[in-house]
């Protein structure tokens, strides 16, 4: 997966349209740890309001 195809997949996960291209800057495998912790805590989440 590439940069773009990361950062398209936080914003799906945020539910933003803010411009999130800074996060371009980061190397590709701090993008894929960021969308990990993303989704982690969105899982966390839903397991509390269960």
């Amino acid at each position: 997966m590439d940069k773009t195809e990361l950062l398209e997949i936080i914003k799906k996960l945020l539910k933003t349209d803010v411009d999130l291209d800074f996060l371009l800057k980061l190397p590709e495998s701090d993008l894929e740890t960021l969308v990990v912790c993303i989704r982690e805590r969105f899982d966390q989440l839903s397991i509390k309001q269960q």
